[in-house]
């Protein structure tokens, strides 16, 4: 990113390198071998931050609205970002089966 001499960085220029920043980050994150980051109830405040801007980015791209060129980036860095962790547990029902 390039800011402009003597000047402060137009809000969009921050908001993109902070965009870069998480991306990278949670690139990392998952190549270190750790799972999805959780958006609640995450082991560290690093691991939430990450989780918050990945349930953001999922967010953004179930009506339509995230930036393809972003979408592209996450696609290319993180296979699977938008299904994330395999679900194990819920509910659990009993089957008419099993006489319950």
């Amino acid at each position: 990113m390039s800011f402009r001499a003597g000047k402060q960085p137009a809000q969009s220029e921050v908001e993109a390198a902070r965009w870069d920043r998480r991306l990278a980050e949670l690139a990392a994150h998952r190549a270190a071998g750790n799972d999805w980051p959780l958006h609640k109830k995450a082991a560290t405040e690093q691991a939430r931050i990450l989780g918050v801007w990945l349930h953001s980015q999922r967010i953004s791209h179930r009506p339509g609205t995230l930036n393809p060129a972003k979408e592209a980036q996450l696609d290319a860095r993180l296979p699977g970002w938008r299904e994330g962790r395999s679900r194990s547990g819920g509910r659990r029902t009993v089957s008419p089966a099993a006489g319950h």
